[in-house]
């Protein structure tokens, strides 16, 4: 690690804050695992969003048991995800932003690691990613490494960094958002979290790309728990509506972009239309008229005339 950046500045470099939705399962284990960090947080923050079961008992019954290190912040109603993120940026105010979910587990430096690296780069990335396993809900390890099938998206066989704005149109959210950590300016210069979207990592990780560049470190970071309540398990219209309303966002950028974004368009178009998506017709059409394929005109065709 870095030499000259001392474990005692881990509260003067980075925010940990704690996110909470009926989690009451794995919550312990989460907190104990935030203060068994080699740069162990003297505080943090612990933002419950408005959870019906008994999280937030759980959580100040640890908080007295630990001599309560953490804040506790309590929704009276559900926000949503981007909302709380918007909530827990709006309390950070050092030079590095590490929300983190309630059900899911950092290797022991993680901090330490992350930030010392960021540190040490010649150029100010937005956001640090790396790899990440995936553990079901007893903590067996499901996959050893998520990035190794990742990496055969690109030519080089490697996780790009830098402006990889072209790989997020091309291949989605490739990024394993539990890996990472934020720049705080970035985010705020980019206003924070679009509360509009379902999406709100992938359409961060655009944002950031094209405002400084993302970097990535190869080393494991993270277990980010794969269950039912998993966002990326779930589909459905919200899902949906996202991908196309994030993709539209960047329609204009140039004439090869546009030709980008509409090809995935129609990759995303033709997925709706197999999961019954209420717009996919729209999105089909829109498509065609934008790529010629035809693809897209065939499953328009067939949703017009229901054949």
């Amino acid at each position: 690690m870095t030499d000259n950046i001392s474990k005692n500045r881990c509260d003067e470099l980075v925010t940990v804050i704690a996110l909470c939705y009926n989690q009451s399962r794995f919550l312990r284990k989460t907190l104990d695992n935030i203060m068994a960090q080699t740069w162990r947080p003297g505080h943090f923050y612990i933002i419950d969003d408005g959870s019906t079961d008994n999280s937030v008992e759980l959580i100040n019954e640890w908080l007295e048991e630990n001599g309560h290190p953490a804040t506790l912040i309590v929704h009276e109603k559900n926000q949503g995800i981007t909302r709380t993120m918007n909530h827990a940026l709006s309390l950070c105010k050092t030079k590095y932003f590490h929300p983190w979910p309630c059900d899911d587990l950092m290797m022991p430096d993680k901090i330490e690691s992350q930030v010392t690296y960021m540190e040490s780069l010649d150029w100010q990335p937005g956001f640090l990613y790396g790899d990440i396993q995936w553990i079901d809900n007893e903590d067996k390890v499901l996959r050893d490494s998520v990035v190794t099938n990742r990496k055969k998206l690109f030519e080089d066989g490697q996780m790009p960094s830098g402006f990889v704005f072209p790989e997020l149109i091309k291949h989605g959210c490739f990024i394993p958002t539990a890996s990472g950590l934020y720049v705080t300016k970035v985010l705020h210069d980019l206003g924070g979290f679009d509360e509009k979207l379902f999406a709100e990592d992938w359409d961060m990780f655009i944002r950031i790309s094209l405002h400084s560049g993302i970097a990535y470190k190869e080393q494991v970071f993270s277990k980010y728990r794969r269950h039912e309540h998993s966002a990326e398990m779930k589909k459905g219209e919200n899902y949906w509506k996202g991908r196309f309303l994030v993709l539209s966002k960047y329609l204009g950028i140039s004439t090869e972009y546009d030709a980008l974004i509409w090809k995935r368009i129609g990759e995303y178009a033709l997925g709706a239309y197999e999961e019954g998506f209420s717009e996919a017709g729209q999105w089909l059409w829109k498509a065609f008229k934008n790529t010629h394929d035809y693809r897209l005109l065939y499953y328009y065709l067939r949703l017009k005339f229901r054949v």
